[in-house]
């Protein structure tokens, strides 16, 4: 290569060998300014563990390697970039980790099948997932150890890979077609729409300083199982709830009592609660923050699965799977 990059002719041949013997350097990556302490050291082992293991793989851009001889864009497994299930609620790609993950990806086959690794401690599955959810263009809350440990032990009998229809059964699944939900505010309730059009550019914002008692309102058209929700200030990264209670209704006017409460710190705040259904969800904004608005750029709120019987966690498949 070097005796090319010194003889041969060809430019195309000399910028290749170059290409070889000093291969660019990407920028070190840096965990996103909203993980919190600890997620950002969670981030930095799960960089190192990707780069030992994963990109043999999802490759180090996380689109996938690429197959030798395969027509492009074929890879051996899924890409990272935007994936609901790896973004969604941390149930679902903490189940991946744990039990692996056989079949087709919406709709394509993947040569590489994701392999069970619930041999790894909580910590190491807790990393990894953390730095593959803000990497590759993600953006997603961290995953700490206990929600790996809380997983572990609920689905602790689970034998067999998901299939990606199993999985939308058994963990928490964002509720579609948000567009369809009736929004109203206590302020600037014409912006309301703009928490869930998908565009990270838009937002609802209360137009004045945070101050106790402002609310924001879903109906969500008719009776959910209802588990949690998250909340994005994407671009306005100040602009979290300083505080705030959760509450719910089946009539949109008599309020239950708060079935969630706390405080914001970052700018994505994730909520999780008991499940219960309902149809309405009243957020109220219980902290004060003097020059801040409250904004929503996007919001989430997630169904929670249907008990599902237990002998479908440990069914084992009848037949060899493809990749098998």
């Amino acid at each position: 290569i070097e005796a090319a990059l010194k003889t041969h002719s060809s430019k195309g041949v000399k910028a290749i060998a170059d290409l070889i013997l000093n291969p660019p350097q990407p920028p070190r990556k840096k965990p996103v300014d909203f993980l919190t302490r600890n997620e950002k050291r969670l981030f930095k082992r799960g960089e190192a563990i990707y780069k030992e293991l994963c990109y043999a793989c999802h490759g180090s851009d996380g689109k996938g390697l690429q197959m030798e001889g395969a027509p492009r864009g074929v890879t051996l497994a899924p890409p990272f970039a935007g994936s609901e299930t790896l973004l969604g609620h941390p149930d679902a790609p903490i189940l991946v980790v744990l039990h692996g993950l056989t079949g087709p990806v919406k709709g394509k086959k993947y040569e590489a099948q994701m392999v069970p690794m619930a041999s790894n401690d909580d910590q190491w599955i807790a990393s990894v997932l953390t730095y593959i959810r803000n990497s590759f263009g993600n953006r997603a809350p961290g995953i700490s150890p206990r929600q790996v440990r809380t997983v572990r032990r609920q689905f602790a009998k689970r034998t067999a890979p998901w299939t990606v229809e199993e999985l939308k059964a058994a963990a928490p699944m964002p509720i579609p077609n948000r567009k369809s939900w009736g929004l109203s505010a206590s302020h600037r309730k014409e912006n309301a729409k703009n928490a869930v059009d998908g565009n990270l550019n838009s937002r609802f914002d209360t137009g004045k300083p945070q101050v106790p008692g402002m609310w924001f309102t879903v109906d969500l058209k008719k009776e959910q199982l209802v588990g949690g929700l998250r909340l994005d200030s994407a671009k306005s990264r100040n602009d979290y709830p300083r505080g705030y209670e959760i509450a719910f209704s089946n009539d949109g006017r008599t309020w239950s009592e708060p079935v969630a409460a706390g405080k914001g710190t970052t700018t994505m705040t994730e909520i999780f609660f008991k499940p219960r259904k309902t149809r309405h969800i009243r957020i109220t904004q219980t902290g004060s923050v003097s020059g801040l608005f409250w904004s929503i750029h996007e919001m989430e709120i997630y169904r929670h699965p249907v008990s599902v019987p237990a002998t479908a966690y440990v069914k084992k498949l009848k037949t060899s799977s493809e990749f098998e």
